[in-house]
Formats: structure tokens, sequence, C-alpha cells
């Protein structure tokens, strides 16, 4: 199972992953990882098609480096195409940042994206070929909203797992929650965060046993969204079927897709 944890704060803040935890539980996570974030307004990634703890990976040096006020990152189990950086996430196309938990039909949707859009696939996954249906269809309609929620439609129409995503134009985060038939597995949470303890602000993942660190985190409000429950606060689902954005101020809206 893939996981998600995407961060959109006030000021640009820190996301460092302690894999001291992590390398006990590498091999549920292994087929790759990556992180996407804006320097100077301009998107930037890096990822890696090998576990985060394995020998040359550079997660321990690119973590402790990163400082966004959007930040999105992404552990793969993968289905069907090979661990490889072209199939890690995120993936990135101008300024947008795009990391999907779950499965599409690729088949049926490759043929529906324009030239412009198929060319720029480097992958096999049928993640970027999502990302790049759910670009193209936000083109034709004019608006992120009605974009997303054409693709969506179209993506449903045939096999599917999760259609959960991150997605960010540098501005603004957005963040998608649906399946059909695995409720309890496709999960997305959202916390606001304001500032409160001094020191780093330390979260635990459970499905990964991964320690994530923030040590400017402290000081910052932040919106996160993540698959599973990070801490003990009061973390909300994100409702099956909604589209959560929020806005540079931080301001939260959701709206009902499917």
């Amino acid at each position: 199972m893939c996981r998600l944890l995407g961060i959109i704060a006030n000021k640009p803040v820190d996301l460092e992953f302690s894999l001291e935890q992590f390398k006990k539980f590498a091999s549920w996570n292994p087929d790759g990882w990556g992180i996407g974030w804006y320097e100077r307004d301009e998107a930037k990634i890096f990822k890696q098609g090998i576990s985060a703890t394995a020998k040359g990976s550079k997660l321990p040096i690119l973590s402790r480096n990163v400082k966004s006020k959007i930040i999105i990152a992404h552990v793969r189990k993968g289905t069907e195409a090979e661990p490889a950086e072209r199939n890690s996430h995120p993936f990135k196309y101008g300024n947008w940042i795009f990391a999907h938990n779950g499965s599409v039909d690729r088949k049926y949707l490759l043929p529906l994206l324009s030239t412009k859009y198929s060319r720029k696939i480097r992958g096999e996954t049928d993640s970027e070929v999502y990302f790049y249906l759910l670009l193209q269809c936000i083109d034709e309609e004019g608006s992120v909203i009605e974009g997303i929620e054409k693709a969506i439609k179209i993506t449903v129409k045939r096999k599917h797992s999760g259609l959960n995503f991150l997605l960010s134009d540098g501005s603004n985060l957005y963040a998608f929650r649906y399946t059909s038939r695995f409720k309890n597995y496709y999960t997305l949470y959202k916390l606001k965060r304001e500032p409160s303890n001094p020191g780093p602000i330390e979260f635990l993942s459970e499905e990964t046993k991964a320690l994530i660190r923030s040590k400017s985190l402290k000081g910052e409000k932040a919106i996160l969204v993540c698959s599973e429950k990070l801490t003990k606060e009061k973390w909300k689902e994100i409702s099956l079927g909604n589209l959560l954005i929020v806005k540079p101020d931080l301001n939260i809206k959701e709206v009902k897709i499917i």
C-alpha cells in the first residue's frame, strides 16, 4: 500500500524522516519513494526507485535540506510497473506536483490523452496516466474543481481500487479520497495545526514505522493531509468522494466530487 503525506504551511517548513525506525519496516513499501516541493515558486521533485532505506538512498540528506510552504511525500508499494525512478511518485508537469495511492485502468485511460500529455509519459504506471488525465480535464474545463470532477467520472467507469491523490499547483494543495470497495484501506485524514509546543514536532507512521520530524513546524500554522493519523491529535477523515482544497491562507474547502 502506498502512503501519502502532504503539508501546506504559512511559512516554509521542513520534513525529516528518521530511518532508525523506518529501517525495520521498509519492506512494507520497498518500491520507491519521493518528495515534491517548491523553491522560489518553482516545482521540484526528487525520487528513487529503491527502498528509502536501501544503500544509495538519498532520503536522509534530502529530507534534512528541503524546506517549503508545500511538501508532498510518497512511499511506493508497486502493483504492476517495476521499481524505478520513472515509476516513483511524485510526478511533475510544469508547476503541478502529484502523488497517488491506488490503481486505475491504464489501458483505458491512456488512449484518452491528447498528444500534449501522452508524449510526456516516462514510466509504466497507471498513476502517471491518471495524473495527466486530471491535468487535461482541468485544461478542458478551465477550472481545477470541474476538471477533477470530469477526470474522476471518466476514471470510475472502469476497474479501479483507490483514487486517492495529493495535487498542488504551487499555491494550493488539493487532496481527494475515493474508493468503491476498500473504504477502510484507502483512508485520508486532515489536521489543522496551530503553533504550539517548543522543540521539534514528531509524528510516527504506523504503516511504515517512519519517525517524521519537523523542526520548523513548531511555530507555524499548517494543514497536514496523510493516509493515516500520525499523532494523537484530532485528525478528521476526508469523506469518500470529497475533494479537499487548501488555499495559501490555509482556508479549507471540501467539495463533493462523486
